[in-house]
């Protein structure tokens, strides 16, 4: 079926930490498998901190909380920590009704991100 929904991962290696793009929808585990595993490998390379820009994300449903939940989980158990930037309205209101807002850091780009996990 071609109306599937598109969902795509971009990886950038920062100095501070790998910032992970998330584009389009987020919507299946299986979109996030190369996510997980890119975060696994991360960790076990002491890469304990991780950017998810989601400014391209349009749409995400329970299970793309779920993935960002295991994500943040994953990180903080390694000492380190998941900051979200650049949240789409649709997607910053999908945070505040769930009150994921207020256990996640959220940032307003990744610049901003990076400078968190610096200080």
């Amino acid at each position: 079926m071609s109306d599937r929904p598109t969902f795509d991962l971009q990886i950038d290696p920062t100095d501070t930490c790998p910032v992970f793009k998330l584009q389009g929808r987020l919507m299946d585990q299986q979109q996030a498998d190369r996510l997980l595993s890119s975060l696994e490998e991360g960790l076990a390379g002491g890469q304990h901190n991780v950017v998810l820009d989601l400014s391209d994300l349009q749409y995400m449903n329970s299970t793309g909380l779920n993935i960002l939940i295991n994500v943040l989980t994953r990180t903080r158990n390694a000492g380190g920590d998941a900051i979200i930037s650049g949240l789409s309205p649709s997607v910053r209101q999908l945070f505040v009704v769930t009150k994921l807002d207020s256990v996640f850091t959220i940032t307003g780009g990744v610049d901003e991100a990076l400078a968190k996990l610096k200080a």
